[in-house]
């Protein structure tokens, strides 16, 4: 029987999920810097955001079954390690390869650590709990990106930017040390279970359209912030300043609609939450639409429309990732590698293809985004279906 995760617990697992856009963001600023000390061009450091996102997939992959096997406190603890011990590493390094190396090792340890932490939360409750915990674990991980460049800019103004690295070892070391006394201790599974596939997982019909929710929302999130700088600074030319006021609506959006959506799951299931912010996703995309058409060079006409796509992401992710992983139990582990995987594997091609696509006007970003509110959507509408008629089947089959 499930327990109410304790508030301990919920900080530790929104540390975590905490870690992933600190590490990414926190050293944007300190990049020309890096690059000015290696002795090399700008954009061979600035391509370890990638190394990062693709290393992340890698240790979720991993990550999953071997939680699912060993524990979720042991994987998680091992994961914060080596993240740890790579980010020391980094701080230290003097040449582009090794700079190369730890990056990706650190990012690998790094999704070990994440991809627990939704496979914590399947553990320990279920239900509209459940999207609760997911809902303020995913605010804590949509408001970081916004403060980890400050912060990295703040460490620089200080010291140097070694001491970005050293400032993520010691968190993550700190977390490790939380997690070993406040992490549940999970039953493994037991040796005569057979243990659950990637490939299984995909085709669990009922949970696969909530997937490729989840996975659409997020690359709509990465396209977003990807391509957010050529919207706004080339193409409407707005301020560097006006810029990250625009930014942090986004943000403002995203608290709000994710405390509603904390307050509507009193009433309402995380699916049916799903449901509407899609079709709220799917009216911004709309809006968008709009202003490319009508007024293709008023900017407010699409921060309109970027802030609503973006402010609903708050309610989507969070819900996707409570509908996805309910149809799995001791597996949630791999359930939860696959999932995450997937999104950032797919929202880095989908960004980055959106990012080619941008030449002088937005019509391809707007495109895109829309496609994957869109999709969503429809997989959503699909899956809902699905589990309605399991349930009306199951009522049937109890009735007989």
């Amino acid at each position: 029987m499930q327990q109410s995760i304790s508030k301990s617990l919920i900080l530790l697992l929104a540390a975590v999920f905490a870690m992933t856009p600190y590490a990414i963001d926190s050293y944007l600023p300190a990049i020309p810097i890096i690059a000015t000390d290696f002795n090399v061009d700008t954009s061979l450091i600035a391509i370890t955001v990638s190394m990062y996102v693709f290393g992340m997939a890698i240790g979720q992959l991993v990550g999953g079954p071997l939680s699912d096997k060993y524990g979720r406190q042991p994987i998680m603890s091992l994961g914060l390690l080596v993240f740890g011990v790579c980010s020391l590493v980094l701080a230290l390094v003097d040449s582009l390869a090794f700079f190369w190396l730890w990056r990706c090792l650190q990012s690998i340890g790094g999704g070990m650590a994440v991809v627990v932490v939704p496979a914590t939360i399947r553990d320990n409750a279920e239900g509209k709990e459940a999207a609760k915990v997911f809902s303020l674990v995913m605010l804590i991980m949509m408001i970081a990106p916004s403060i980890a460049p400050a912060i990295g800019t703040l460490i620089m103004k200080i010291s140097s930017w070694h001491w970005i690295f050293l400032s993520s070892a010691i968190f993550a070391i700190l977390v490790a040390i939380c997690a070993f006394f406040i992490m549940p201790k999970h039953i493994k599974a037991s040796n005569t279970m057979p243990s659950t596939s990637f490939k299984s997982v995909l085709k669990f019909k009922p949970a696969r359209g909530y997937l490729i929710a989840q996975v659409f929302s997020y690359a709509l999130l990465i396209t977003f912030i990807t391509n957010a700088p050529f919207a706004y600074l080339v193409k409407f030319g707005v301020s560097e300043t006006l810029f990250s006021g625009l930014f942090i609506a986004n943000v403002v959006g995203v608290v709000i609609i994710n405390r509603l959506n904390a307050y509507l799951l009193n009433r309402y299931d995380a699916e049916q939450m799903l449901l509407a912010f899609l079709g709220l996703k799917v009216f911004g995309g709309l809006v968008l639409f709009c202003s490319i058409l009508i007024m293709p060079n008023n900017l407010w006409f699409a921060v309109s429309g970027f802030v609503i796509c973006m402010a609903a992401t708050g309610g989507t992710i969070s819900n996707a990732s409570v509908s996805f992983l309910k149809h799995f139990g001791r597996s949630a582990g791999t359930a939860s590698a696959l999932m995450g995987a997937m999104q950032f594997f797919i929202g880095a091609i989908i960004s980055g293809i959106t990012a080619l696509l941008l030449k002088d006007a937005l019509w391809p970003m707007v495109l895109i985004m829309f496609g994957c509110s869109v999709i969503a959507l429809l997989a959503t509408l699909k899956a809902n279906a699905l589990n309605r008629k399991m349930t009306e089947t199951k009522m049937s089959y109890c009735v007989n």
